[in-house]
């Protein structure tokens, strides 16, 4: 009797599995690039970056941004609060630049503020309507970022929700984190072209400056740390108003964390904010997290009772080989192809090492700011 059991729970996982692939996954993996419409916009656009004591970034990253090949747009960069010489550098690049917008927010002793008012400061003074984002430490991996980001709004669109990956580096921390911004925008991009948009990154988004407005910007969270990109996309992204860039000209990159420490902190901050999403969002988040882990529990249990074991095994076997097929494909339009060959291997390790390790530290320790 208990050998059913757990062979019907192996069976109901596989079929939520099976669900988000028929609706997702196979979506973004086997759907080709759309073409430009007749109705595609070319807008001007207004580049927005919030910057703290990111010196180094800016000179290394921040020409790769202005340099952009794009007919007309502004390079907006919030200096917020910084105390080393990002300031300095940004004027240096302004008087080579004059597309390159400087605005300086000062340190308030009495109030203290977190990115979303640097980031609400920088909208307000956009030149156009159409907002592109992403971070002082990020490049754009080619000069067609901006067009192919732009190239996705049409008449209906007020958001572009895309992919913002991790340069690749040695070491196991490097591929993990990597995989894991992975396998959070294999959901986030599946989902939102099956329907269900609920969160973007804001090393690469885009919205509309009149629809920020309409939704009166970050004011309906504006006391939570973090949250100005995926709080904002999972109050305000429909299936009608949302598209995704996905390509690899179109992601940007950045540098990860060096170590477990840091990557935890940077984690913790990342996941602290889905306590906060709608419920359907919430139960969606659950449902594939459930199958995930439930998935691979009830199918090991499975080969050791003996009359089900080739069962198990077919069932395992699909699964990877489903799994491979899928993240082969959007691997390689994500340009990420180096994680193939460790992708399952990746996937166990966070599933259930690091994932329930940020979930016991969630538990246990306070939230840290956006940038201290």
């Amino acid at each position: 009797m208990l050998a059913e059991i757990v062979l019907g729970f192996v069976c109901f996982c596989f079929a939520i599995y099976l669900f988000f692939c028929g609706i997702a996954y196979f979506r973004l993996a086997f759907g080709g690039k759309k073409t430009p419409s007749a109705k595609t916009l070319m807008p001007p656009a207004s580049v927005i970056i919030s910057a703290r004591n990111e010196a180094v970034h800016i000179k290394n990253h921040l020409t790769l941004v202005l340099e952009q090949d794009y007919p007309t747009f502004e390079v907006i960069v919030v200096d917020d609060c910084s105390w080393d010489s990002t300031l300095t550098v940004l004027k240096e690049m302004q008087k080579e630049y004059p597309r390159l917008k400087v605005l300086e927010i000062k340190e308030d002793e009495v109030y203290k503020h977190g990115k979303k008012l640097a980031l609400t400061i920088a909208i307000k003074s956009a030149q156009y309507d159409h907002l592109v984002f992403t971070d002082a430490d990020c490049f754009p991996a080619s000069k067609n970022w901006l067009m192919q980001m732009m190239e996705t709004f049409d008449e209906k669109t007020e958001i572009v929700l895309g992919y913002g990956a991790y340069s690749n580096g040695k070491g196991l921390i490097n591929k993990m984190i990597r995989m894991d911004t992975f396998r959070i925008g294999l959901q986030y991009l599946s989902l939102a072209l099956g329907g269900m948009p609920y969160m973007g990154v804001g090393r690469n988004l885009a919205y509309r400056k009149s629809f920020f407005m309409k939704q009166k910007g970050f004011s309906p969270y504006s006391q939570i740390p973090s949250g100005d990109d995926d709080l904002f996309v999972n109050k305000s992204a429909t299936k009608q108003n949302t598209r995704i860039a996905a390509g690899k000209d179109c992601i940007t990159l950045s540098e990860p964390k060096k170590n477990l420490k840091e990557w935890m902190q940077q984690k913790r901050r990342h996941v602290s904010t889905a306590q906060y999403y709608k419920p359907s969002s919430k139960f969606i988040l659950a449902a594939i997290m459930f199958y995930q882990y439930f998935f691979w529990i009830s199918s090991i249990t499975l080969l050791f009772f003996e009359k089900f074991r080739f069962i198990a095994l077919g069932i395992i076997g699909g699964y990877i080989i489903i799994q491979f097929i899928i993240n082969f494909k959007i691997l390689k339009r994500l340009g990420e192809t180096k994680l193939f060959v460790y992708s399952l291997l990746l996937e166990w390790l966070l599933l259930f090492f690091f994932y329930p390790l940020v979930a016991i530290s969630n538990l246990l320790f306070k939230q840290v700011a956006w940038k201290t």
